[in-house]
């Protein structure tokens, strides 16, 4: 082996930030493993890279490029249960990253045991226990999701067996007479609640200002780390979820979300002036954004926060300790147009 290992190993890292700069979008598990190169990657141009480092350096290379031999035919899955969710690694002790819904299709990149290492529809990479999904290959999921074109609105299922109630979101299939067919194939009727055609709600969406809309589905939602649901939902996952019912598609994170969309000039004293309804606004912790909320006027914002229990609204203008708090951390005002 030739270079020292702390040069090893700032070249490593150089190629981690160039072709997989956000873990949470991409897969680089590298390490130098004795006189080799081994672990995985999601980029084919980061495998060439890597076998390039491994050669100039005398290094032996074993990456592997995901999807991988281990996940066989099932290239994809689709979640069968009403919410799946996907960790951060394959053990149920791993901290809740975000959520897969019912009738979501997703690729599968890896499987460990019954354990699967999977990409969601917003780009987002974790890991998911297999009984929360069917397994199949890409066409199968494509028929799917070129069925699947009806969404829950608080709907509670009933089939011969029994009940099942999904999140407002979770993907089902039309069928005849009313009825719908849910991921695992399973046929029945709506007890409670709505199923409705996307296109149907989302005409709806884009007659209602974002945050009206948001506090119609979620209003009273508990905050939850990673969730995305009516059952409990954190700031980003809020703000994903209205923007998706119009057809407008935003990464999981607020550090994220913060990268898209037309800046808009942060307005002094919280009172908002050249903010329009649906505005996102970004507020920074230690330098960082760690928090978004949607803009609604005259002062008030839609959020969930911790420290309001979840899905509530504010009044940047007040004069509260968290209304304080909040104008002290705005940083970015961004529009999704």
């Amino acid at each position: 082996m030739s270079g020292s290992p702390r040069r090893l190993e700032r070249d490593l890292d150089d190629l981690r930030r160039r072709w997989v700069p956000d873990h949470r979008l991409g897969v680089f598990d590298v390490e130098i493993a004795g006189e080799r190169l081994a672990g995985c990657v999601s980029s084919r141009d980061a495998l060439q890279a890597l076998r390039r480092l491994a050669a100039d350096s005398g290094l032996g290379e074993q990456v592997r490029l995901l999807p991988d031999e281990s996940v066989g035919g099932d290239t994809a899955a689709v979640v069968t249960a009403a919410l799946a969710p996907l960790l951060g690694q394959p053990t149920l002790r791993a901290p809740r990253v975000s959520e897969c819904l019912h009738g979501e299709a997703l690729a599968v990149l890896e499987r460990r045991g019954d354990w699967l290492r999977v990409r969601a529809g917003d780009g987002y990479h974790g890991w998911l226990h297999a009984g929360y999904l069917a397994l199949g290959a890409d066409d199968w999921a494509e028929d799917w999701t070129a069925r699947a074109t009806a969404r829950s609105v608080g709907a509670e299922l009933v089939f011969a067996e029994g009940r099942m109630r999904l999140p407002v979101g979770a993907r089902v299939a039309l069928g005849p007479s009313g009825g719908v067919e849910t991921a695992d194939g399973r046929h029945g009727g709506v007890a409670e609640g709505e199923v409705r055609p996307e296109s149907e709600l989302r005409a709806e969406a884009r007659h209602l200002a974002p945050p009206e809309l948001g506090l119609r589905w979620f209003s009273g939602a508990p905050y939850l780390w990673g969730g995305r649901t009516e059952w409990g939902i954190d700031c980003s996952g809020f703000v994903q979820a209205v923007y998706a019912a119009r057809g407008l598609r935003l990464l999981r994170d607020s550090d994220q979300q913060v990268t898209q969309g037309r800046e808009v000039a942060i307005a002094p004293g919280g009172g908002g002036g050249g903010y329009e309804a649906g505005d996102l606004l970004f507020f920074a912790e230690e330098g960082r954004v760690s928090h978004v909320a949607l803009w609604m006027g005259a002062g008030r914002v839609a959020h969930s926060a911790l420290s309001r229990g979840g899905v509530a609204v504010d009044d940047l203008s007040a004069a509260s300790p968290l209304a304080r708090r909040l104008r002290d951390q705005l940083v970015a005002v961004r529009r999704i147009v």
